[in-house]
């Protein structure tokens, strides 16, 4: 090792790696405290879509191993305009340039109304639902979009429509939609006669019915049907039909059919009017007190209509009985309310959905309570007048305002409160007051029955526009309930 360091040549060598380093040591101070270092983050060129805003990637500066920002930066780019742009950089009095070229490089848009696909069922017609095609250069550009493409709607299966289109600059966009044409539409079952009662001793064909699919056609002997009625037995008599198509999509329909003796002793047509929920500790209005009925009471009353198997027919049904044009069980009965006071809707409605038992409010229709219930199950809306039920008349018999009102204003009122329930099969007179008057202006709106306050049921070849209704008090006991059915 002595021999090795004595040596010449290893001495040279030494001190020129020595010197060397003492540089590249220096060299690097300098660079750390004096140079800085000034670069274009991103590319020196970009591409910018015409109509857009160009995100600047800005430079980079760092001295003794900081960061700086304290930049000037210009340019005149345009954006839309095609062209090449320049940005300066500046810091100090050292520049960097960044070329900038705008061109129209973005594809246009296609908007398809109501989505990229649509459902349709077997022999549906397809309707185009629409498209728009916006272009951020030329703007809109639906009319230059070309669509192809089929659907058979006599088959099933999936269908593609292309919407294809190009802007000023050939950038071209295509959309596909796809249609889908299903059978998910169970069949359809009518009957000869669909009703759901009969009278003891009297049958009718309860399966005589046909079937059809949309898909299938014919399929009435497909239709399969569990239950038996024996007409000569007083009872309710569930009976199912049953039917599939050959997509698997299924139609099951019950239905019971009420076997009762013969009515002979008239239909009663309940009156209801307030209700007040005594469950929570509710009372009834001091003003005409015997109207309210409390929400126990109209439980016990609608669970004995359940029980006993009540029949409650349709207002045309109580026509033909009154015409003596068919029969009724001996059990049935009409539900109505008067007024549509908000504790009806509140209290009674959701109770009568609970039993399925259909009833009708005769509406005060100038009030804003009732419409948002125009499609509630198990709910009719009938006329008790627009704006009629008031107490006006001076020095006559009854008080009820069409006891003191002109013709015309009567057939008006009954006509827009007709016009607003949909309705013109039944009314109620406001109060039970009526005359001439009030008569001739249902004739005329084709009103075909109308109830007074006056007892009793209705009977066959009743008066149809002077028909009594069965008063249902808040001290009716469940056995006078029962008694006024009988």
């Amino acid at each position: 090792m002595k021999k090795l360091l004595q040596k010449k040549s290893f001495k040279i060598i030494s001190i020129v790696c020595a010197v060397v380093a003492s540089l590249f040591i220096g060299y690097m101070a300098y660079d750390f405290l004096f140079v800085y270092h000034i670069k274009l983050n991103g590319s020196r060129v970009d591409v910018l879509d015409i109509n857009t805003i160009y995100q600047d990637p800005g430079i980079s500066i760092k001295y003794r191993g900081k960061y700086l920002k304290n930049y000037k930066e210009e340019d005149d780019i345009d954006n839309t305009k095609k062209g090449s742009y320049k940005i300066i950089y500046s810091f100090g009095k050292k520049k960097l340039t960044r070329t900038v070229e705008v061109k129209d490089i973005g594809k246009p848009t296609i908007y398809l109304n109501g989505g990229n696909l649509v459902v349709l069922n077997y022999g549906e017609e397809y309707s185009e639902p629409g498209f728009k095609a916006k272009d951020n250069n030329d703007g809109d550009i639906t009319d230059l979009v070309l669509v192809s493409g089929d659907v058979d709607n006599s088959k099933l299966g999936d269908y593609t429509i292309t919407y294809k289109v190009s802007d000023s600059s050939n950038n071209v966009s295509e959309v596909e939609r796809l249609v889908s044409i299903v059978d998910n539409e169970p069949p359809s079952l009518s009957f000869k006669d669909n009703r759901n009662y009969a009278i003891k001793g009297k049958s009718f064909d309860y399966k005589s019915f046909t079937a059809y699919d949309n898909f299938d056609g014919d399929v009435t002997n497909k239709v399969k049907v569990t239950g038996e009625v024996d007409f000569n037995k007083v009872g309710s008599y569930p009976v199912t039909y049953t039917i599939s198509d050959s997509n698997g999509n299924k139609t099951s329909f019950k239905r019971n059919i009420n076997v009762q003796n013969k009515n002979t002793t008239g239909i009663p047509v309940l009156m209801y009017h307030w209700f007040y929920d005594d469950t929570k500790g509710e009372k009834a209005g001091e003003a005409n007190t015997h109207n309210y009925i409390s929400k126990t009471n109209l439980i016990k009353q609608l669970e004995y209509l359940k029980e006993s198997n009540f029949y409650y027919p349709t207002w045309q049904e109580l026509i033909d009985y009154i015409d003596n044009k068919i029969d009724l069980p001996e059990k049935s009965v009409i539900i109505t309310d008067d007024d549509c006071a908000n504790s009806f809707f509140k209290v009674a409605l959701p109770l009568f959905q609970q039993y399925e038992i259909p009833v009708t409010s005769f509406c005060i229709t100038n009030k804003n309570n009732w419409q948002k219930y125009k499609d509630a199950p198990y709910l009719d809306f009938e006329s008790h007048t627009d704006s009629l039920h008031v107490r006006k008349c001076k020095n006559t018999k009854w008080d009820g305002a069409v006891m003191c009102t002109e013709y015309n204003d009567i057939y008006f009122d009954i006509k827009t409160s007709i016009e607003k329930v949909d309705n013109n099969y039944a009314f109620a007179y406001p109060f039970g007051h009526y005359n001439d008057y009030t008569i001739d202006a249902l004739k005329e709106n084709n009103i075909k029955l109308a109830f007074t306050i006056n007892s009793g049921k209705v009977k066959r070849k009743a008066n149809k526009l002077k028909l009594p209704r069965v008063r249902i008090s808040r001290t009716t006991t469940i056995d006078e309930y029962k008694n006024k059915l009988k």
